[in-house]
């Protein structure tokens, strides 16, 4: 399992929100650039941004400070927020984002996605599965949907994705710790690797995800508090991957 720490912008900065609440929003740092090559030169081997004007609006304020990032490290981000299309996709990927993250689409665009694994390839692209009560949330988490977490995946493999991000909103920013019911289901249900965001509070939090065989864990409001030493998250991480107890 890998630990990627999150970058969630909006207006240029770096921001956390507390269960997606755009007015309960905590600013961490005026320069996402700096923020990144700080996870970087802790160890982090992948960052994991999240553009929340575009999740929420559709609109890319945020471009400036994607690429920022992306000239300041070494290392391949994940990005998602607002790609509506298979054309901004590709736009990304150009730029340097080596993994684009559809949401939204993939409930009203589905399309779109599967041209976007046809065009730039199916390691390049992850769908967002965030989730309330086990149902889908669109629109940057402000409007729901009547399509279960495990439909949409599904539905996703059918068109070719293989790589998603399950978050339980209700948890993100939170601290509450995951929800290892429904990861476990998710995990054991699609077969399909996945990375887990939302609610992560401690190593303990990330030791069981890795038990239960997710991909990769995302960190933000546990390494920004400080609950989570993201150093020394990665290095028992690490020994558990080489333990064997984790591939």
């Amino acid at each position: 399992m890998e630990i990627f720490p999150a970058i969630d912008l909006r207006n240029g900065y770096c921001v956390r929100l507390n269960q997606g609440d755009y007015n309960r929003e905590t600013i961490f740092d005026d320069n996402p650039a700096d923020v990144a090559r700080r996870w970087a030169d802790t160890g982090a081997n992948r960052l994991h941004i999240v553009d929340l004007d575009g999740a929420r609006d559709g609109v890319r304020n945020n471009a400036s400070a994607v690429e920022q990032i992306i000239n300041a490290v070494d290392i391949p981000i994940q990005l998602g927020g607002g790609v509506r299309d298979a054309t901004e996709a590709r736009k990304l990927f150009d730029s340097g984002v080596d993994r684009v993250i559809f949401g939204t689409a993939a409930i009203e665009a589905p399309e779109q996605v599967q041209e976007a694994v046809n065009d730039i390839g199916s390691n390049h692209v992850i769908v967002g599965v965030d989730a309330k009560k086990g149902l889908v949330q669109t629109r940057g988490w402000l409007q729901e949907s009547t399509v279960s977490a495990i439909d949409l995946a599904n539905n996703m493999v059918e068109l070719g994705v293989e790589r998603f991000i399950y978050t339980d909103t209700s948890r993100d920013g939170t601290l509450n710790h995951p929800n290892f019911k429904a990861v476990a289901e998710l995990t054991y249900k699609l077969r399909y690797p996945i990375i887990v965001a939302g609610g992560i509070a401690s190593i303990q939090d990330l030791i069981g995800l890795a038990e239960l065989g997710v991909e990769g864990a995302i960190s933000g409001m546990a390494i920004y508090s400080g609950a989570i030493d993201l150093k020394n998250a990665i290095e028992t991480i690490n020994k558990l991957n080489a333990s064997g107890n984790q591939q």
